[in-house]
């Protein structure tokens, strides 16, 4: 089953005649609550279309990249498919966004989706397609914003029926358990590594991450024996692969 996730219901509005069904979210923690009753299942497909913040109004994005700042985790939706969309990576805020850098996107409601979603779809049954409406100031009326996602509904359509087809199996989890377990991680830090994983995965990293794992067991420093060194060992994998 594709669902077609909106924040908005002037988002929803211009989408009518999609695959799949249309869901309005809402914002804020609505949006968890909103996925937890949809009961998702594994070979479900999700794809969020909406607005978000940018400097170059009217453009579309197909999201590759999302990054959380409340709590730093980033997600990385796998696009198997070719659908000749511009990329981006989207900053997911909780408060609205008043002033942008040059050539970032920012939303408030896709980290939410992110995390919902991605534990239960794998990230290759994940699309996200942004719309920009806004620089951080004038701020559209409902009317603007489906007239702004309208001139867009081709491209969505066209991404919608590709995610559809995607059938593909694909597995995000490399590391093997045994070495998982010396890391003696909280569920917190479990999630980061399954956020890694995934980033691994999609570009072609899993032998890099693999190889430093077995550096640092070289060095002595896996396994572990307490939180703040699994908490170092892991913020040391982050900085490696960026």
């Amino acid at each position: 089953m594709l669902y077609i996730l909106c924040a908005l219901k002037c988002e929803a509005a211009a989408l009518t005649g999609l695959p799949g069904k249309t869901v309005v979210t809402g914002v804020g923690g609505r949006v968890s609550d909103c996925i937890a009753a949809l009961d998702l299942r594994p070979d479900d497909q999700v794809l969020n279309a909406g607005v978000c913040a940018g400097s170059e109004k009217g453009a579309g994005y197909l999201i590759n990249q999302v990054i959380s700042p409340a709590n730093g985790r980033r997600f990385y939706p796998d696009i198997l498919f070719e659908s000749g969309a511009k990329e981006a990576t989207l900053i997911c805020s909780s408060e609205i966004v008043t002033s942008v850098e040059e050539g970032m996107l920012y939303d408030m409601e896709s980290a939410l989706i992110c995390e919902s979603v991605l534990k239960v779809i794998p990230p290759s049954n994940l699309a996200i397609y942004k719309v920009v409406s806004d620089s951080g100031s004038g701020f559209p009326s409902a009317n603007e914003v489906t007239q702004l996602i309208r001139s867009h509904a081709d491209e969505i359509r066209k991404i919608a029926l590709l995610l559809a087809g995607n059938t593909a199996p694909v597995s995000y989890e490399f590391i093997p358990d045994d070495l998982k377990d010396k890391l003696r991680l909280t569920q917190y830090m479990r999630n980061e590594l399954k956020d890694l994983e995934h980033y691994a995965v999609t570009a072609d990293r899993q032998d890099e991450v693999i190889r430093l794992f077995a550096r640092l067991e070289e060095e002595g420093r896996i396994p572990v024996n307490d939180k703040k060194k699994a908490r170092e060992v892991l913020d040391e994998i982050y900085s490696c692969l960026r």
